[in-house]
């Protein structure tokens, strides 16, 4: 192709390097909102997932089930409705924009390097997973993403719908990391799109309150973050709060020594310690939640959960 048909194509529409239409004008990514693969094929299938979950949790529960799961998962889906609303508008497109962009440009960490194909679509997932872990412990360190991150870990019990009980604010912020984060690694745009299948499917999998055969959760826990890992993670005990941040692979929990396995299930208790009752976690006040306080870590009595070292939970 010569320079100025190069250029007619560019003003015109062009065609990416893997036949996907009118994705570049003036030689600048358009910035897409449809993607028919994630909307037609990967979303209806990540929807059938998470009615599963919601089913099958209920006859193969992990853990008891303190308050009304009905009342919670309306709560969770009404917390959720603008995040979502936000993620599909927003936060999909300025991926998928990012990732065009840098393949176009050939700018990131995977074109720098001068990998193989195969080696940079493999160093991209793990690079974009990474991320998301790094993401995921600065919403528990940065106060001003903790105060939104406390939304989700408010739920008083967990199951699949908590998994997108996120504060739309999370939600606006992690647009802003995620897209810089795809840039900076130079992940593709269909690699962006098939990772993001996987991130929601495996949110939904391991926020659930599923209950799987012992030995099969052990081997599954080696590649995977499972329900009983994040389970820890939503515990009441600071230091497994601050634990298992992974949200697909499990490596990154075990590289940065944040990786926390040996706690009973039914010795856990879900939520934050500050905020227990029930009556005050509205759909109204969750949405303002982010402006309220940073409460000591304690029940509302003034004593701190802790974990004895045989498994059982002290009060101080």
């Amino acid at each position: 192709m010569s320079r100025t048909e190069r250029d007619v194509a560019n003003r015109e529409g062009s065609r990416d390097p893997n036949g996907d239409a009118a994705l570049y004008f003036w030689g600048m990514p358009r910035f897409r909102f449809f993607f028919p693969w994630f909307d037609r094929k990967a979303f209806p299938v990540l929807a059938g997932v998470v009615v599963g979950l919601y089913l099958l949790e209920e006859v193969l529960t992990l853990r008891e089930q303190h308050h009304s799961k009905v009342k919670r998962s309306l709560t969770n889906t009404a917390v959720a409705a603008t995040g979502f609303a936000v993620v599909r508008a927003a936060l999909l497109p300025a991926m998928v924009y990012a990732g065009d962009w840098s393949e176009r440009r050939r700018f990131g960490l995977v074109h720098w390097l001068g990998l193989p194909p195969w080696a940079r679509t493999a160093a991209a997932f793990l690079l974009l997973d990474y991320t998301n872990y790094c993401w995921h412990v600065l919403t528990h360190r940065v106060p001003l993403l903790y105060r939104m991150h406390r939304v989700h870990h408010s739920d008083l019990d967990m199951d699949v719908t908590t998994g997108f009980r996120f504060h739309l604010g999370e939600q606006v912020f992690s647009i802003i990391f995620r897209g810089g984060m795809i840039a900076l690694i130079g992940a593709p745009s269909r690699l962006v799109l098939g990772y993001e299948a996987i991130f929601e499917g495996c949110t939904a999998f391991h926020h659930s309150n599923l209950r799987l055969p012992t030995t099969v959760e052990r081997q599954l826990a080696r590649v995977l973050i499972t329900p009983r890992a994040h389970g820890i993670h939503h515990s009441i005990v600071e230091q497994e709060f601050n634990s298992n941040f992974g949200v697909v692979l499990p490596f990154w929990d075990w590289l940065h020594g944040t990786r926390c396995l040996d706690v009973p299930q039914e010795e856990i208790t879900i939520g934050l310690p500050a905020w227990r009752d029930p009556d005050e976690l509205t759909v109204p006040f969750l949405h303002r939640m982010p402006l309220e306080p940073i409460r000591p870590w304690a029940l509302p009595d003034g004593c701190v959960p802790r974990r004895l070292s045989s498994g059982r939970a002290a009060l101080e």
